[in-house]
């Protein structure tokens, strides 16, 4: 989404020789006559998407297209089959999707396939779907590609391309949004009107199961699959106009910004830089539409290999509609990413090393921040920001560094430890501290270190030889747990409201009844389902934060790899979602923080999400150096008062956990 040659050389790789690069390209720009689907520009991305692969080595022969009436469902299902038999460990897979989406409502039962929340699944439109709407005796949704038919497919292509192989996928389409901007403004991809069955109506409340999902059920060797959508499933995706030669022509947007920016892009990087110069240039002529990436992206592009994963802070210029640049940017990041009012900043071009501006935060909300740059910025170009303070604003936390009375080797080693948090203003030394690193705990090959919390709960060990010192690893682990129990201590102390806190209730329900008086007692893998009411006349998208009582925090919801907007309460609706007491959790309190917004949000960044909580990682952020002073001029644009304010809701629900 590959054969082997002989190995001629010893000094080639049999894996390199054996590697090839496979293409599937699908474009509908002309659907069956009097099926009243709007043609679009589909077939004109063909080119564009053959121009990178081309640059890329992706051979020609290599590349299979589908185009208007080739593309049926029957004929795309046959061609993900014949791709998944064709490729080979190590080998390289791009499938791209060019056509019209449309929503079509989700199975009748969860055994058919029932899996959405809203009510509705995603589904790409094949050439043979007769009709947009549902018209008895003559079409019911049966040619619509549902992305319960395309799973199965991608899972087979990723086991069949092994865990050093590659599959992007490229979603050119949108599955929903108004019909009015459809007419009104550049064309777009996706019938803005839901397929309905009468035969199936959409329900008030949605119960269901835990979450399965085509990034699921793999083989342990499986690859990874990337995909890049030009919208999300509540948006319409909107084509783009280019001019070539004096001759205008519609382009998909998605399809133009992958093939800017592969024309813009430095070798060896990996797929997160992409999607941000693909994000840039969608917004610089659809500022209205967000492009949205699953997967690992961390991958080297059409690669198998991957990037060291680093926290990287993007940022987007705000830039009014009439103008080309401007001074006001945003950040999607907040207090809980130690970002404050105030915070300077030094801007760079993406995977550039020289700062192009500086900046100031003037507004910092929780998850998103607003600054000012003294420069102005373009629209359609990505950039980077390095923070010049180690700050973590109005969050803070402490350590305790416990040492033998004349212990050098320990002293040593808790001097290092303070060097190198002495630049983080939010870390303070105590003796009443959040978290104790031991150092007291001497045995005969050195010093066996434990960093514990306030629940006496492990963070980090390691034995320190006799004639070792920490090093920089150490070091920034060391800094990762201390700012995993920061952000913990804000996560439980945030306090519930927001604008939109009104319309959102949550409730906690067991699946047995319960007799508990004053508060709800679980027991470890009991089953309980988690309903949340939207009393509200707006569709919201939602986050469940799980903290559990050994101060442990995941993400339930987005699941891992799913998209963020697929997480949604319809107006005057209740979702219902089932989830079990995990065996591990220890004995304590456990919180549920459910935060909704109008628009998708993603916390998986900030909160480095694993579905395994024996695996789940720390919050880490890389340690900025300082750099140079500058003569820039001033900004230009002062004030940010016409930015509205972050609109979110945040409601709490717990219960306490007992041993089973």
């Amino acid at each position: 989404m590959k054969p082997l040659f002989p190995a001629l050389l010893l000094c080639v790789s049999l894996t390199a020789l054996a590697q090839k690069k496979l293409a599937l390209i699908v474009a509908i720009g002309n659907y069956m006559p009097n099926s009243n689907i709007p043609p679009i520009a589909s077939l004109n991305d063909v080119k564009y998407i053959k121009a990178v692969l081309h640059n890329n080595g992706f051979l020609e022969k290599n590349i299979d297209t589908l185009k208007d009436s080739k593309a049926t469902k029957a004929a795309i299902l046959k061609a993900l089959d014949a791709m998944a038999a064709k490729a080979k460990k190590g080998d390289i897979v791009v499938i791209h999707f060019s056509c019209h989406g449309q929503q079509i409502r989700d199975q009748k039962t969860v055994e058919e396939g029932k899996d959405e929340e809203d009510g509705y699944d995603e589904a790409l439109i094949p050439y043979d779907v007769k009709k947009p709407q549902y018209y008895p005796g003559v079409y019911t949704g049966e040619n619509h590609l549902r992305d319960d038919d395309l799973g199965p497919k991608l899972i087979a292509i990723r086991n069949s391309l092994g865990k050093n192989g590659s599959l992007l996928v490229l979603l050119d389409a949108c599955h929903s949004g108004t019909a009015t901007r459809a007419m009104e403004f550049t064309a777009s991809r996706g019938e803005p009107i839901p397929f309905n069955d009468p035969e199936n109506p959409l329900e008030a409340n949605v119960l269901l199961p835990a979450d399965d999902h085509f990034f699921d059920n793999l083989s342990d060797s499986a690859s990874n699959m990337v995909v890049i959508s030009g919208s999300g499933p509540h948006q319409q995706n909107f084509q783009t106009e280019i001019s070539i030669a004096g001759k205008k022509e519609q382009v998909g947007a998605l399809t133009y910004a992958f093939y800017k920016a592969m024309n813009d892009l430095p070798a060896e990087s990996d797929y997160e830089l992409l999607f941000q110069k693909i994000k840039a240039q969608i917004q610089s002529q659809h500022p209205e539409q967000i492009p949205l990436i699953e997967g690992n992206s961390s991958q080297v592009v059409f690669s198998g290999n991957y990037k060291p994963k680093k926290e990287t802070i993007f940022l987007t210029a705000v830039v009014e509609a009439n103008s080309s640049t401007d001074t006001v940017f945003r950040i999607d990041k907040g207090i809980m990413d130690g970002i404050s009012e105030g915070t300077t900043l030094r801007i760079y071009n993406v995977g550039n090393t020289n700062p192009i501006a500086e900046g100031v935060i003037k507004r910092s909300d929780r998850f998103t921040a607003y600054g000012i740059s003294n420069k102005s910025l373009g629209k359609g170009t990505a950039y980077e920001a390095r923070l010049d303070e180690i700050s973590n604003g109005t969050i803070s936390t402490s350590i305790k560094i416990k040492i033998n009375k004349n212990d050098a080797h320990g002293t040593l080693l808790g001097d290092q430890l303070k060097s190198f948090l002495q630049p983080y203003k939010f870390i303070t030394f105590s003796d009443n501290a959040d978290m104790m690193l031991d150092l007291s705990n001497r045995i005969e090959k050195g010093i066996d270190a434990d960093l514990v919390d306030g629940i006496d709960s492990t963070r980090w060990k390691k034995l320190i030889g006799m004639n070792d010192s920490l090093t920089t690893d150490d070091a920034k682990e060391i800094l990762a747990a201390l700012k995993n129990s920061m952000r913990v201590k804000y996560l439980r102390t945030m306090q519930d409201g927001g604008e939109l806190a009104k319309y959102i209730k949550a409730t906690i329900v067991p699946a047995n009844p319960h007799n508990d008086k004053k508060e709800l007692i679980l027991e470890t893998e009991e089953n309980y389902s988690l309903k949340m009411d939207n009393t509200g006349d707006d569709k919201l998208f939602y986050t469940v934060l799980d903290i559990t009582p050994d101060n442990e925090v995941e993400v339930l919801y987005p699941s891992a790899m799913k998209n963020p907007a697929d997480y949604s309460v319809g107006k005057k609706a209740t979702v219902i979602r089932s989830l079990r007491v995990s065996k591990n959790t220890p004995v304590g309190r456990e919180f549920l923080k459910i935060i909704v917004s109008k628009d998708p949000m993603d916390l998986r960044s900030v909160l480095q999400h694993s579905t395994q909580r024996s695996e789940m990682r720390s919050f880490q952020l890389a340690l900025d150096d300082l750099f140079n002073d500058s003569n820039d001029e001033h900004a230009t644009r002062g004030d940010i008062s016409s930015i509205k304010a972050e609109e979110v809701g945040i409601a709490t629900v717990s219960f306490s956990v007992k041993q089973k």
